[in-house]
């Protein structure tokens, strides 16, 4: 049943939009893949100090921008351990699938605001979103999380596989594009059998998603990914695994006629689209994510943006997820500015009430 296959291989001052587009013209050494719009990043040269370089040097190796220590210094050291230290590459094999995780699809009206904050539903998306925020269409998001472990409902057996997608991205709350990255968590039942499916992906929908076979995902993994665009047609995904320390880059490119819009970040757990309509969603019962960051990394000074904190410039989202009948089944819980703590529930979980599954 398995459905995957792959084979491996042995901050500074702000960086200008103009210089940005100047470095990525100096054509980073990438390689093409079986998806159109989709190559693979090589890493920088040996020798290279992605740390002590300049933005405009990490820029001309597609290095992920950096947060600025002072300002973000937990997110900063999330990054430099993600761009140091061990890192094994390996030479992936990509799947075009038929799943896509697109924009949030609102299923009521919009709460309150409350200390800032609004609350909302949506068929798809859980978890946190800022939007009328001081973006640009030259942004950056990461996320530090671990991976969960995928079931179906207690008590429930659907002859078939339950889905779930966790990604940070950029766009799609009010808008038909999404540029994002992530990991998707599955399971299956049917009569005695039982499975469980893990891959990490990439997508800039209207893309259907993308499976990438590195980093291959394992539940439990602490998975570093960030998400940035350096036009309003490309971007980047850089993935992590900090259990494994396996690191992958993809380079993307955005389908003919969409162009980033810059109108929202987010951090989400998704139940995504199938075959043309909305998954189950996993019964992943709960993912802590200990680090979400973004920011529009060319403005000076950028405007920074935490998801689990209401920001000065736009309003935070605490999005919860409703089943086909409009009950609740997947929220997160604020713990601070830098804690979310996800959780399914309801028809998800397989039993009655409010989180915790």
């Amino acid at each position: 049943m398995s459905r995957r296959l792959f084979y491996g291989i042995a901050a500074g001052a702000l960086v200008s939009a103009t210089t940005l587009a100047a470095a990525n013209a100096q054509n980073v050494p990438e390689t093409p893949t079986n998806i159109p719009g989709i190559t693979v990043v090589a890493p920088p040269p040996a020798g290279f100090d992605p740390v002590a370089a300049s933005p405009a040097a990490r820029a001309q190796y597609a290095v992920p921008p950096a947060p600025d220590a002072q300002m973000a210094p937990k997110a900063y050291e999330d990054w430099k351990s993600a761009v140091t230290g061990a890192q094994n590459r390996e030479v992936p094999v990509l799947e075009q699938t038929k799943i896509s995780n697109g924009p949030k699809i609102p299923a009521g009206a919009t709460g309150a605001p409350s200390n800032g904050v609004v609350t909302a539903t949506s068929s798809n998306w859980s978890g946190e979103s800022v939007v009328g925020g001081r973006f640009s269409t030259i942004e950056a998001i990461e996320a530090l999380y671990v991976v969960p472990t995928a079931h179906q409902a207690f008590g429930a057996c659907t002859g078939g596989w339950d889905y779930s997608s966790q990604w940070p991205g950029i766009d799609g709350n009010g808008s038909s594009d999404v540029l994002q990255g992530g990991t998707e968590v599955d399971a299956y039942c049917s009569g005695s059998t039982k499975a469980a499916f893990y891959s990490a992906w990439v997508e800039w929908y209207p893309f259907n998603e993308t499976r990438v076979s590195s980093p291959a995902v394992t539940p439990g993994d602490l998975m570093f990914v960030e998400v940035w665009s350096v036009s309003t047609t490309s971007g980047y995904v850089y993935f992590k695994d900090f259990s494994t320390n396996v690191v992958a880059e993809y380079h993307l490119t955005a389908p003919s006629g969409t162009t980033l819009k810059g109108n929202s970040v987010e951090w989400i757990v998704e139940r995504p689209g199938v075959n043309g309509g909305l998954a189950t969603l996993t019964n992943y019962i709960d993912s802590a994510w200990s680090r979400g960051i973004a920011w529009n990394y060319t403005a000076s000074p950028p405007t920074y943006y935490y998801m689990g904190q209401n920001p000065a410039v736009g309003t935070l989202e605490e999005i919860t997820m409703v089943d086909n009948g409009g009950s609740g089944i997947s929220s997160a819980t604020i713990e601070n500015a830098d804690f979310l703590w996800f959780q399914d529930f309801g028809s998800a979980c397989g039993l009655s009430g409010a989180p915790p599954c």
